[in-house]
């Protein structure tokens, strides 16, 4: 959750929203395609940028019990917790060097000079080390909704691509759209001018809980959607998603002034 959308008292969600549901697990799974790689005899360190109220981080956690994550939010004060295995900061210049990797989900696109933070945070990850992102895709379906959350950019794959490629040693391994659902209805929403957010207010509180009937099919719906969008990506056949997930490896980049 950004902690943005807190209340006045700082609590934040209860019923977590479908989308992040979906997110989460699909995500977490192909992070695993590449985390599991490998015998590790000890943890790993990681820094998640734009990490929130750190609901992402708790579930790789459980996964990955040696791991340890450095969640960077400008948004942390004394209302986020604790919680053992993660450590807390405002900017990514207090996040040690020589982190095994990085996440950044859906928050690049805030970040004035995107392609300098991908440096910086290049920098921060150990060589053989991978970045993860998710971002807003597609800039056709730019619309009122992103200026209510304040994003500033969505991306595609090309132009994701050409600002790894200016960035040395960082190559892209995969990427792929998902939610092609979702694009079809923000697609007619933009292209038929019709009201995205009435209220102009960021949706993801949810009024229903995750055992709830009509969460859980929402959130299969979206399941499905990623799967399928994730084999035909692998066959060469990309359909239009309202998200793009990318995954680099940094191979042998070097701080430069």
């Amino acid at each position: 959750m950004d902690l943005r959308e807190r209340d006045g008292s700082g609590s934040g969600i209860k019923n977590r929203h479908p989308w992040e549901l979906s997110r989460t697990r699909k995500v977490l799974e192909v992070f695993g395609e590449y985390l599991d790689r490998g015998h590790r005899k000890k943890g790993r360190n990681y820094v998640n940028v734009g990490a929130g109220d750190l609901f992402f981080d708790k579930f790789l956690l459980k996964r990955y019990r040696r791991d340890t994550a450095y969640a960077v939010d400008l948004e942390y004060d004394e209302t986020v917790p604790d919680y053992p295995r993660i450590h807390k900061a405002h900017y990514l210049e207090e996040v040690p060097d020589g982190m095994d990797y990085a996440i950044m989900m859906d928050s690049l696109e805030y970040m004035p000079e995107d392609r300098a933070y991908v440096k910086a945070l290049c920098d921060k990850v150990r060589d053989g080390g991978y970045l993860f992102f998710t971002l807003p895709s597609t800039p056709a379906v730019f619309s009122e909704y992103d200026h209510i959350v304040k994003n500033l950019r969505r991306y595609d794959m090309k132009s994701f691509r050409r600002l790894a490629a200016s960035i040395p040693g960082l190559e892209v391994v995969e990427c792929q759209y998902f939610y092609t659902c979702l694009y079809l209805v923000r697609y007619l929403q933009v292209h038929l001018r019709l009201p995205i957010d009435k209220k102009r207010k960021v949706t993801s509180h949810w009024k229903f809980s995750e055992r709830n009937l009509i969460t859980q099919g929402i959130a299969g719906a979206l399941n499905m959607d990623f799967a399928l969008n994730r084999t035909l990506n692998k066959m060469g056949i990309r359909l239009p998603g309202l998200s793009l997930l990318v995954v680099c490896r940094k191979n042998g980049c070097r701080k430069t002034a």
